[in-house]
This record gives C-alpha cells, structure tokens and sequence, in this order.
C-alpha cells in the first residue's frame, strides 16, 4: 500500500470530496450529514473589490448555537484542502469539544477541487517539502498561474478567513491549526487579535517563518533518530552514522528527508520502528528495503485536489525569505549563502541536500511576485495551546519552544514518542480538549 503525506498535515483522503459547495455566498444545503455547506465567494485582489474572484467550499456543524462558538480548522500543506476533509478530521475532534463548538472548515485559496492543477509538478513532487523539482515542471507551473501568481500568500488567506469569520456572523474565532495551519492561525491572531477566542497550534511552523534550506530541520534528525532507537530493544546501531554513510555515498539526501518525515506521521510510523535496521543494511549493501520504504513512505502520488503542488511553491515562495530576497543575482547569493553552510549544523545530511530541497530549487526559478507580509506584532496576545510530537520530523522541536517563547499566554504540551498532527494522537486530543473546555 503506498503511503502519502499531506505537508506539514496529515494523510486524511475524505470520500465527501467536493459535492458540498452552493452556489451563492448566501445560500445553503446539506451535504454531510449534520454540515450545511456554503460558497465564499473572495476576491483574488483585495486592492481590487472589482477583480476577479475566487470560489472557497465552507462546510459548517449545523450547531449554530454551540455555547462556546466556531472552532475553525486549518489544514496544511500548503495545499491541502478543508471541506472536503471535515469527515475525516472531525475524529481528530474530541467528541466534548464537538458537542461544545460549531466545527467549521473550508477551502483556501488554490486548494480543492477549484484549487490550482499544475499536472507535471503535481506528478513528480506531489505534495512533498523535500523532494527536487525538475526545472521544467516548476517553469511550467508558474505559466499555468500566470498573473495571479502573487495572490496566494498567507495573508491573502488571513483575510479570507476575517472574511469567513464575517460570513458565520460572529464576533470571535478559536482556531486549530495543524502545520501550515498553526501558521496561518498564528498569522490570523496576529492581524486580528481581537477576533480570537483562543489558538490550538499543532506541529508548530513559528509565525516568524523558517530557513527554506531546513538547517534546523536537518539538524533535529539525530536526535529524533538516536530516541528512537534507544526506545526500540531491536535497535542495536547507530542509525544517525548510518544515515550519513548513506548521504555521503551518493543516496538522495533530500529522498531521505522525505521518507523519515513521512514515517513520522502520527498516521504513518512515529516510532519510526524497524527505519534503523533498513537504514544500516543499506550501509551494509542490501538497499532492498530502503528502495522499498522509498517507494512506501513518498508524497509522490497525491492528486491537486488532496495537496496542490502549485499551490504549496505559490505560498511558500511569496511567504518565505530566500538568500536571494531582495538581490539582482539568485543563484549568486545562494552560492554563497551555500558557503556559509557549516556541514556539523547539517549533520547527518549534507550542503547538497540544503541546496536540492523543493523550496530552494522550486523558488529559485519562481518569477518575482507580490511578497508576503505580516503584522508588525511579535507576540500572539489570544490563550494558546502549542502541541508538539517529540518524533516529528516535519517540524523540529525547537520551533515549538521559539513559539512558546513568543506568546503571552502559551501552554506548550510535548507528546513523547508522537510525530506530527499531534491530535491524531488521543494525548493530544485529549489534551486539545482540557484546554477549550476549561
């Protein structure tokens, strides 16, 4: 069985698809049982009220008058859609908080059945942070976009949601966001603090944004690797030595980075049992069950409509600061951006693999567009929940901490031997349930 990934989210194909959209911002029905779906209508510009528009699917618990409001969840990726997924992700949901809040989701912009489609992009990265894009197929995708490349930043998306918020007519949310979810719930409190009821970051992407190049995704892998092995009795090697020997002896740095992130889904391996010994029969010659895993644990496959492709280096190349932010000469300033790498911080991967991961090489060759930015704020004012897996291999540690660190009001929770979408896990969602319940 071949197993995908939802970046940054989780692997949650909902069979409900797309047969809940109206027709009209204003109207109504049924679709899933107990859901009533709407259509959003936004526009692409909001410089422009007469530009064109875009089509966002919102499915709504038909609990109007829950005593404690709207829980809007936010998916990942980016890329990954939400109405589509409300059967699924609602078992996420202790049954408590169910019974206490209108549950709502929706698409956003670029995602879904009405979301971007870039076929040869989507065929050879799917829904991956890691893997290298061919040249062409990003070239390719930047075309299909065409003029509305630079509407698809994170706050574009904050706006939509204020718009949403509107929409449900009333006057607070508390938002749960899993990933690149629980950065664009971050960015939302930020902008509109006033708005927010409360904030549930899962698998933590700090709202300061990260270093496309994954130094300190990198740097996490060993310790992820060595608890791992020590919380194992089969596990008598050291699979960060062997992981090295790999990348030093021709294997795909950035193939291992997307195949040990997948395993750490909460849905996937977070144990990541029995990885050390496919690890170490490679090193020894036998790479039969690390091409296997490859071809297991891989975001290659996803559908746009699951996870864009197009969408994800739309986001991800408005919202991030590359070594070349700002500069005439991109592949100058990564060259040296590159040689200012310090290998140890890389450790057990190498230099090639911070320079072959998506988003550096898929920016690279993204046309310049509108950038994102964000509040001036520094600090999250609303009461927080920060979950974090301590196995997680999308999302370091580290990035939990910075965001507890900046955050007022934060309780930061730390499953031990959980990966990422900690509410996948009943401690997390039993912790997820303490909290909007106190």
């Amino acid at each position: 069985m071949r197993i995908i990934r939802l970046l940054c989210a989780v692997l949650l194909v909902a069979t409900t698809a797309t047969a809940c959209s109206g027709k009209q911002t204003a109207d109504s029905a049924p679709c899933i049982h107990g859901f009533t779906c709407t259509t959003l209508h936004v526009p692409l510009d909001r410089q422009r009220a007469d530009g064109p528009s875009l089509d966002l699917a919102v499915v709504a618990a038909d609990n109007v008058d829950a005593p404690r409001g709207v829980l809007l969840l936010l998916t990942g990726g980016p890329g990954q859609p939400g109405a589509a997924l409300v059967t699924s992700l609602r078992r996420n949901v202790h049954p408590d908080v169910l019974r206490e809040y209108r549950l709502v989701m929706f698409d956003q912009r670029g995602t879904g059945s009405k979301g971007i489609n870039c076929p040869s992009l989507q065929g050879t990265v799917g829904g991956s942070d890691f893997l290298t894009p061919p040249a062409a197929a990003v070239d390719q995708c930047a075309q299909r976009i065409g003029q509305q490349l630079g509407y698809y930043g994170t706050p574009d998306t904050v706006d939509d949601i204020e718009q949403l918020r509107e929409h449900l007519d009333v006057d607070r949310l508390t938002l749960d966001g899993t990933s690149y979810g629980s950065f664009t719930a971050a960015q939302y409190g930020l902008k509109y603090p006033d708005r927010v009821q409360a904030l549930v970051l899962d698998s933590v992407v700090p709202h300061k944004g990260f270093d496309p190049m994954g130094v300190d995704l990198m740097a996490a892998t060993a310790g992820v690797l060595r608890a791992a092995c020590r919380q194992d009795p089969a596990c008598t090697t050291d699979p960060v030595a062997d992981l090295a020997w790999l990348v030093q002896h021709g294997v795909s740095g950035t193939d291992l980075m997307e195949t040990l992130s997948v395993a750490s889904l909460n849905a996937v391996n977070p144990s990541l049992k029995g990885i050390p010994a496919v690890l170490h029969a490679a090193r020894n010659g036998d790479d039969t069950a690390l091409k296997e895993l490859f071809q297991q644990t891989t975001s290659k496959g996803l559908r746009f409509d699951t996870l864009s492709a197009g969408l994800h280096l739309a986001t991800l190349c408005s919202d991030l600061r590359f070594p070349w932010s700002g500069k005439p000469d991109r592949r100058s300033a990564l060259d040296e951006a590159v040689r200012r790498l310090d290998p140890k911080q890389l450790y057990p991967y190498d230099v090639a693999t911070a320079r072959n991961q998506l988003m550096i090489q898929g920016c690279l060759r993204w046309p310049d567009a509108r950038v994102s930015t964000y509040p001036p704020g520094q600090e999250l004012l609303p009461r927080t929940l920060i979950l974090h897996g301590s196995h997680d291999l999308f999302c370091p540690l580290d990035w939990a901490n910075w965001e507890k660190a900046h955050a007022r009001e934060a309780e930061l929770v730390v499953v031990p031997g959980s990966g990422h979408s900690v509410q996948r896990d009943p401690r997390g969602r039993e912790a997820v349930r303490t909290f909007l319940l106190k």
